[in-house]
């Protein structure tokens, strides 16, 4: 059962959200779509009345349904003649941040999330604006050591050269054992990456509650992070896809 801060977070993040989507519909698509009277959607988006928790959450499916975080992503990704992902357009695009940062507080809601971990430097703005809106400070795990610090825990990993480690950093009292993690990406494509995060917070004893990226190349990563949390991800890109706009 949500706390009355929790219910009131969710009701405002509705509101959000329809504000979001209002740039892109009338108050007559939206009317028709999720059900409610366009006097209502309109008092909401205006900030004259807020809707009660179960309206917020029926409204809030309705308008997932409408305009889903994997749409706009997928709207907005290109792909390069050489098989590669742009991804600029959306991680560099705020309204896409606020969308996703909602999509995480909605899907993680009741965990015991009190950090948020990601590693430099692509996944920073999602992770920062996740933070922002779940009110949790950020962790970045660095590939180098910040001038200052004393102590670090670190962890190592193979790059795509099977010659080449690289190494992690994060401060030693950034996680504390008594934090509750969720680890944000932008993308994943070996999960060399995440499998380095989730092994710097079994370091720190601390508690991973989720993994959230933004997007994700096939699924045999999942093997290689060999998790048993949580694991969302917005938008699955086929390997064959891929392989297909190469030629």
């Amino acid at each position: 059962m949500a706390t009355r801060f929790d219910s009131l977070k969710i009701r405002l993040m509705t509101v959000e959200k329809l504000r979001l989507i209002k740039k892109s519909y009338s108050y007559s698509e939206l009317a028709k779509h999720t059900g409610l009277p366009e006097a209502v959607l309109c008092r909401y988006v205006k900030g004259s009345v807020l809707p009660s928790e179960e309206t917020a959450l029926k409204l809030w499916k309705a308008l997932e349904e409408l305009e889903s975080l994997s749409s706009l992503v997928r709207k907005r990704i290109r792909f390069t003649p050489d098989g590669y992902i742009d991804i600029t357009g959306v991680i560099y695009d705020p309204y896409i941040l606020v969308h996703t940062a909602q999509h995480v507080c909605m899907r993680f809601a009741g965990k015991r999330i009190n950090k948020v971990m990601t590693a430099a430097i692509d996944g920073i703005p999602l992770a920062s604006i996740v933070a922002t809106t779940l009110e949790v400070p950020l962790v970045i795990a660095k590939r180098n050591k910040d001038v200052g610090v004393r102590d670090f825990l670190e962890e190592s990993y193979p790059s795509e050269s099977p010659a080449e480690l690289r190494t992690l950093y994060i401060p030693r009292k950034a996680i504390r054992p008594t934090d509750g993690v969720l680890i944000v990406d932008d993308i994943v494509r070996t999960g060399k990456t995440l499998k380095a995060l989730t092994n710097l917070v079994r370091k720190a004893r601390a508690k991973l509650e989720g993994i959230f990226t933004l997007m994700a190349i096939g699924d045999e990563w999942k093997r290689r992070v060999n998790v048993d949390w949580p694991i969302e991800v917005a938008v699955v890109i086929d390997e064959r896809e891929l392989r297909r706009r190469e030629f």
